[in-house]
C-alpha cells in the first residue's frame, strides 16, 4: 500500500527565493524566518563529486561564476558567490549540500532535495546526493528525494530504498502509474498550471502524495487544495502562509 511523502502544505521553493537569492543558506534561513517547515533545494555536482546546492547547468544566471558547474573542482566553487546580483546578499557562498543540510537540522527543517544532474551525469549526480544524505540528514525530519531524471531516481532508490521518492514531471504523463511503481515513488511532482481536478483524484485515489510547482498566486493554491493537492512550492512562503493561514 503506497503511502504519500508528506512535507508540509507550502515548501520554500529553493528557500525563501522570491526575496533572497536561491538555493543559498540565507535564503533557508529566510525561510524559516517566514514560517516554513520545509524547503525544496536543487543538488548537482562538482567535477571532483561533491554535491552542491544549484539549480542550472551552467553558474551563470545565479553566481559570478561561468560554466557549467559540473566543470568546476569543489574548491573552486567554493569561492563563488552565489548572491543572484541581489547586492544585500553579496558574496552568499554557493553552499555545499552538506552545509545546507547541518543548517536544516539546526533549524529542524524538512527537505524536499531535487537531484538535478547535468545530462549525461544522472547516475554520478544521484551516488554523490544519496552518499551525503546518507551520511549527514537527521532521521527524525521530513525527507523527499525528487528528480526529473528516471536514472537519478532508479539509483535513489536502489541506494537509499527507505528514504521516500518523487517523480517530477511537467504534465502528468500517460504511464505515470507505471513510472511511478517502476521507481517506487511515494508522491508525484508536477507544474500547477498542468494539473486538472480528474487527474488530481486518480494520482490520490492511486495513494501518491501531489505537490505543485511554482505556485505565488494565493487564488491558485486554494484551487489546488481544493482538489486534494497535498502542498505547494512557493517563492513568497510567507505570503502564502499568512494567506491559508
Amino acid at each position: 500500500m503506497i503511502e504519500p511523502a508528506l512535507l508540509a502544505k507550502v515548501i520554500a521553493h529553493r528557500g525563501a527565493s522570491g526575496t533572497a537569492p536561491e538555493n543559498t543558506l540565507v535564503a533557508i534561513s529566510k525561510a524559516h524566518e517566514a514560517g516554513a517547515t520545509c524547503v525544496e533545494l536543487d543538488a548537482s555536482i562538482s567535477s571532483d563529486n561533491i554535491p552542491f546546492v544549484h539549480h542550472d547547468d551552467s553558474l551563470e544566471r545565479c553566481t559570478n561564476g561561468q560554466g557549467y558547474l559540473c566543470a568546476h573542482t569543489a574548491e573552486q566553487l567554493d569561492a563563488i558567490s552565489a548572491d543572484s546580483g541581489m547586492r544585500e546578499f553579496a558574496g552568499e557562498p554557493l553552499p555545499r549540500l552538506s552545509a545546507a543540510i547541518a543548517l536544516l537540522s539546526d533549524l529542524q527543517m524538512g527537505l524536499n532535495l531535487e537531484i538535478k544532474p547535468t545530462p549525461g551525469l544522472e547516475e554520478p549526480t544521484a551516488h554523490a546526493v544519496c552518499n551525503v544524505v546518507r551520511d549527514s540528514w537527521p532521521s527524525d525530519l521530513p525527507l523527499v528525494l525528487s528528480s526529473f531524471s528516471r536514472e537519478s531516481l532508479a539509483v535513489a532508490r536502489d541506494e537509499l530504498p527507505g528514504a521516500a521518492r518523487a517523480l517530477i514531471v511537467c504534465a502528468v504523463p500517460s504511464d505515470w502509474r507505471h513510472q511511478t511503481q517502476l521507481l517506487q515513488c511515494r508522491n508525484l511532482h508536477m507544474a500547477a498550471p498542468l494539473l486538472n481536478a480528474e487527474q488530481a483524484t486518480n494520482i490520490l485515489d492511486a495513494g501518491l502524495g501531489l505537490y505543485c510547482f511554482t505556485v505565488n498566486n494565493v487564488s491558485e493554491a486554494k484551487t489546488l487544495f481544493a482538489m486534494g493537492v497535498h502542498g505547494v512550492f512557493s517563492d513568497y512562503p510567507e505570503k502564502m502562509l499568512n494567506a491559508l493561514s
